[in-house]
């Protein structure tokens, strides 16, 4: 009886402790873009929200040298981020639904009303989002993070230098700022992008975007499989 209960009682714990949410792993949406101007493009997948948007931007190109972003079939899990030598300029990715009322691709960025935004996600059991990368060739890279809910309330951390080599880079929630309208609704977030800072001509590869949970969720999680993992061993 007391076996059972424990069971029954890892499982309520297992049930109540809030997962990790992927958001990409790189392997389906496959689409690649080189351009030397500001330029989007959207495509389809297994991603968050069935969509992967992604522009590149560009602050100065005096060699007109492009910006290449790369999704294959060849080498699944892996989103390539290249910028020529000489440019300084940015890639943003995002995640809201499909594009609306525009083209798929096209000069220039879209702005957050082109999106039809995701099923509402409640991030407020979330720690903050990750992203899992490889080969950042220098240490100039940085990552900016925003999310906004259906009334376009946006919250944001900007810009943080990313480590050379390989690594993870986490941006904690509780460091997020209101960057347009004001009380953004973390019950009901509709979208979420991320931007890679590249004033250097810089070189990474993506890995993985996910949503981490709050500490205290996984130590939760962790205490259940460790009582019946002692349960087991009497």
């Amino acid at each position: 009886m007391r076996r059972v209960t424990l069971v029954l009682l890892a499982g309520v714990l297992v049930a109540s402790a809030h997962a990790t949410i992927l958001i990409d792993d790189f392997t389906s949406g496959f689409a690649s873009g080189s351009t030397t101007t500001a330029f989007y493009y959207d495509t389809a997948g297994s991603m968050l929200g069935s969509h992967r948007y992604v522009d590149h931007r560009f602050n100065a190109n005096p060699l007109s040298r492009p910006i290449s972003t790369d999704v294959n079939a060849a080498t699944p899990g892996n989103m390539f981020i290249e910028a020529g030598s000489g440019v300084n300029g940015q890639v943003f990715v995002a995640w809201a639904g499909r594009v609306i009322n525009a083209a798929s691709s096209g000069p220039g960025a879209l702005p957050r009303g082109n999106f039809d935004g995701l099923v509402p996600l409640n991030v407020t059991t979330e720690a903050g989002l990750q992203v899992d990368y490889i080969n950042n060739d220098q240490s100039s890279t940085s990552i900016y993070v925003e999310m906004w809910d259906a009334n376009f309330n946006v919250d944001a951390l900007f810009f943080q230098p990313v480590a050379a080599g390989n690594g993870s880079y986490f941006a904690a929630f509780n460091n997020f700022v209101t960057v347009q309208g004001s009380n953004t609704d973390r019950n009901n977030i509709v979208g979420i992008a991320i931007g890679l800072g590249l004033p250097n001509g810089n070189d990474i590869t993506l890995n993985r975007v996910a949503l981490v949970p709050e500490p205290a969720t996984m130590a939760i999680l962790g205490l259940g499989l460790a009582a019946l993992a002692r349960r087991k061993r009497k």
